[in-house]
C-alpha cells in the first residue's frame, strides 16, 4: 500500500462539549454543572449551541474516539507524549531535575533531539515534515533563551521600538533554527510558538493568531502538489485554550505574531467580523465564535488538502493535548480524537474502547506502514487494527495511567483510582510543583488552587481517591473510605503499582522495592 500523507491537528484545551459531534454534558464544565457541582453551577454556563460543521463533518464521515485519555492534563507533558508515544515522565529533563527520585509532572517534560520522535521515523520512511503552531517542548535551557530574548527590553516597549524588535525577531529566529538544526525530524519548520500567546510582550503580540499558523500550513500544503514523497504535516493551534470566550475572540489582534506584528492580516480564514456575524445569524452567543474559529481552521486544511489531490491519499487526525476541566489534575482526561480517510476508513462509527494518548504515535506509524520502534511500545499500544482489522492484530487495553504533578492515576473497568504523594523536596525543587507540592497559589492572606481544581473535585486533596467512572463520570464522589469497596481499592492500588513499577522514577509506596 502506498504510504499515506498524513495531518495531524491538534487544538488546545478542548473538551468534548467545544465540538457538536460529541456529548456537551460528558466531560467539560458543561458536565460538571449537570453533576450539581456548586462552584461550577455558580460560576459558569453551559456551553450552549455551537457552529462546527466542518468537524462535524469529518467525525460523520470518519471514525470517532470517546474513550481516549490524555497522559497529562497540561499541554507541555500531553505534547510530549504525542510526539514520542512515552509516558511524560520518561522525558530526558525529568532525569536531570529529579535524578533517580520521585518525579514532579509539570510543564518540565521537554522534547530532546536524540529521543525518538514521531517525525523522525516518518522522515526515515521517506516522508516530507512540517510543523507549524506550538511547539511547547524546548529543552530548559532552550526555554530560557526564548524567554531571555523575547523579554530583552522593557515591558512597557511597543512594537515601534527597535530593541523590542530585535529580541522578538532573534527569539523567533532562535526558535525556528533550533527545531531546523537539530535532529527532530522536520523539513519545514514554520509559523513556531514557542509558548501559549499570552506572555509574548510587546502587548500587540500576546493574543491568539491561529490565521496565521493555517496560512503557513496552507501554503505547504499546496506546495506538495505534483510530489512523489508523502508529507506528515503537524498542525498545532493555540485554541481554544480554556472555554471558548467571545471576549478573547473579540479583543484578539489579527497582526499579531510571535515573529512580530504583522503588515496585513492573514487571509486564509474568514475575517473576525464574518465569523462574528454568522454566528450573530446563527441566533449563538458570542462566545461560539471561537469554536467557528477553529473549524474554519480545520475547514482550510481540508481544502489545500483537497486542491492538490490528495483527500483519498491523505489520513487526517484531528485532536487535542488535554481537556480544560480538570487541568492540572489527573481528574476526568477524556478528549476528543477524530480519524478521516476516505476509503481506509470505514466511516461513521464511535469505538468506545479504552485507549491512551501514548498509543496514538505508534497507531500514525502503523497507518503509515511505518515500522514502530520498541520504545513507542514501552507505554503505547497501536490501535491501527482496531480501525483496519486486515492490518494487524488488536490487543485491548486493560487500563490507561495518567501522572500529573504529584498525583497518579490508573483508569480500569469502569474505576479510577487516584493517588496522591507529596515528595517533601527541598525549596529549589519545591518551586518546580507549587508553594506546597501543589498546585497552589497566594493571594494575601488566601490559598488558592490552579484552575480551581479543589473546587471542582470536592476529593481533590485527599490522598487516595476511588471513583466510579460509570455512575460518577465528574468524580464528585469518591468512594476510597466506603468499608464495601475496600476490596476493589486495593484491587486498583496493586494496578497502579503495576503500571508504576514500569517507569523510571518512584512513586510513593507504589515502586518500592
Amino acid at each position: 500500500m502506498k504510504h499515506p500523507n498524513i495531518v495531524l491537528f491538534l487544538a488546545e484545551d478542548l473538551d468534548f462539549e467545544g465540538l457538536n459531534c460529541y456529548n456537551a454534558e460528558a466531560t467539560g464544565y458543561t458536565g460538571l454543572i449537570r453533576a450539581q457541582n456548586p462552584f461550577a453551577a455558580a460560576t459558569q454556563k453551559p456551553s450552549g449551541r455551537l457552529l462546527t460543521p466542518t468537524i462535524d463533518s469529518l467525525a460523520g464521515d470518519g471514525v470517532m474516539f470517546d474513550n481516549y485519555y490524555c497522559t497529562s492534563p497540561i499541554c507541555t507533558p500531553a505534547r510530549y507524549t504525542v510526539m514520542t508515544g512515552r509516558l511524560p515522565e520518561r522525558s530526558k529533563e525529568h532525569r536531570e531535575l529529579f535524578g533517580n527520585g520521585p518525579s514532579t509532572v509539570w510543564f518540565n517534560s521537554a522534547i530532546y533531539p536524540e529521543e525518538t520522535l514521531l517525525p523522525k521515523m516518518l522522515k526515515t520512511a521517506g516522508y516530507q515534515t512540517a510543523v507549524f503552531g506550538k511547539w511547547h517542548n524546548f529543552p530548559l535551557p532552550v526555554r530560557n533563551e526564548l524567554h531571555r530574548r523575547y523579554h530583552s527590553f522593557p515591558p512597557e516597549a511597543t512594537w515601534e521600538d527597535p530593541d523590542a524588535r530585535k529580541g522578538v525577531q532573534e527569539g523567533y529566529q532562535y526558535a525556528v533554527d533550533y527545531l531546523k538544526k537539530n535532529d527532530y525530524g522536520w523539513g519545514t519548520v514554520d509559523r513556531i510558538y514557542y509558548e501559549n500567546p499570552e506572555p509574548y510582550l510587546p502587548a500587540s503580540l500576546s493574543s491568539h493568531n491561529i490565521d496565521w499558523v493555517i496560512e503557513g500550513a496552507d501554503a505547504y500544503l499546496r506546495s506538495r502538489c505534483g510530489q512523489n514523497e508523502p508529507f506528515f504535516a503537524y498542525i498545532a493551534v493555540s485554541i481554544p485554550h480554556a472555554r471558548y470566550s467571545g471576549k478573547r475572540f473579540r479583543e484578539a489582534n489579527p497582526l499579531s505574531s510571535p515573529a512580530g506584528l504583522l503588515e496585513q492580516p492573514p487571509c486564509v480564514l474568514p475575517s473576525r467580523q464574518q465569523i462574528l456575524e454568522r454566528i450573530q445569524a446563527a441566533g449563538m452567543e458570542e462566545n461560539a465564535c471561537e469554536g467557528l474559529w477553529l473549524d474554519e481552521a480545520v475547514k482550510a486544511v481540508r481544502k489545500a488538502v483537497d486542491a492538490i489531490g490528495a483527500s483519498r491519499d491523505t489520513c487526517f487526525i484531528f485532536t487535542t493535548d488535554h481537556p480544560t476541566a480538570g487541568k492540572g489534575s489527573c481528574h476526568l482526561g477524556r478528549i476528543p480524537l477524530i480519524m478521516y480517510w476516505p476509503g481506509h476508513l470505514e466511516g461513521g462509527r464511535i469505538f468506545s474502547q479504552l485507549l491512551s494518548e501514548t498509543d496514538l504515535a505508534s497507531t500514525i506509524l502503523e497507518l503509515a506502514g511505518c515500522p514502530v520502534p520498541s520504545d513507542m511500545c514501552l507505554d503505547g499500544n497501536s490501535f491501527a487494527g482496531l480501525l483496519q482489522p486486515a492490518l494487524s492484530s488488536w490487543n485491548p487495553r486493560e487500563s490507561v495511567l495518567m501522572e500529573n504533578v504529584n498525583s497518579r492515576a490508573i483508569v480500569k473497568d469502569g474505576y479510577k483510582y487516584i493517588a496522591n504523594r507529596l515528595p517533601g523536596r527541598n525549596s529549589r525543587e519545591s518551586e518546580l510543583c507549587g508553594r506546597t507540592g501543589w498546585l497552589a497559589f497566594q493571594i494575601g492572606d488566601h490559598d488558592g488552587m490552579w484552575w480551581n481544581l479543589d473546587r471542582l473535585f470536592p476529593a481533590y486533596f485527599d490522598k487516595d481517591q476511588l471513583y466510579d467512572i460509570v455512575e460518577d463520570p465528574m468524580e464528585q464522589h469518591n468512594l476510597a473510605s466506603d468499608p464495601k469497596r475496600k476490596e476493589l481499592l486495593i484491587s486498583m492500588q496493586k494496578a497502579l503499582a503495576g503500571e508504576l513499577c514500569r517507569l523510571p522514577h518512584p512513586f510513593g509506596e507504589f515502586t518500592r522495592k
